[in-house]
């Protein structure tokens, strides 16, 4: 995936996030850094609902993706960036943000949060992902 499709692809994503919180939640994104607060919210009830997927797996990577473009999107917005697609493990392929030698992990932030440990703070990543490359 060249540079213009993976922007293109996550510029895209960040407007499904926008637009799939809003039905779900009713909750209203945009793209403000104060927004991003809202991604814990409704990482937590992703939670609840993965318990009635039938499709875990593609749960997940949908979420996780989705909602890591909307904070990757607005890190863009404010600070600037660049996505980049890393095949160096073509079963894993990874999206990261790249912004001043340093590479962010925003849908990796979120399947942690999912998955992992419900107690991770993408807010607290994102606050220090801009500390990072601000100071």
């Amino acid at each position: 995936m060249n540079q213009v499709e993976i922007t293109k692809l996550m510029e895209e994503s960040s407007i499904d996030a926008v637009n799939y919180v809003k039905e779900e939640y009713d909750i209203e994104l945009n793209f403000s850094m104060d927004s991003v607060a809202q991604i814990d919210k409704v990482l937590l009830w992703s939670v609840a609902k993965l318990k009635d997927q039938p499709k875990k797996d593609d749960f997940i990577f949908v979420i996780c993706n989705m909602l890591g473009s909307y904070i990757g999107e607005t890190f863009r917005k404010h600070i600037g960036g660049e996505w980049l697609y890393d095949e160096t493990d073509p079963n894993a392929p990874t999206v990261l943000l790249s912004f001043s030698s340093h590479t962010f992990a925003f849908p990796g932030i979120c399947y942690q949060k999912l998955v992992n440990d419900i107690n991770t703070s993408v807010n607290k990543y994102f606050e220090l992902a801009i500390r990072n490359v601000t100071q």
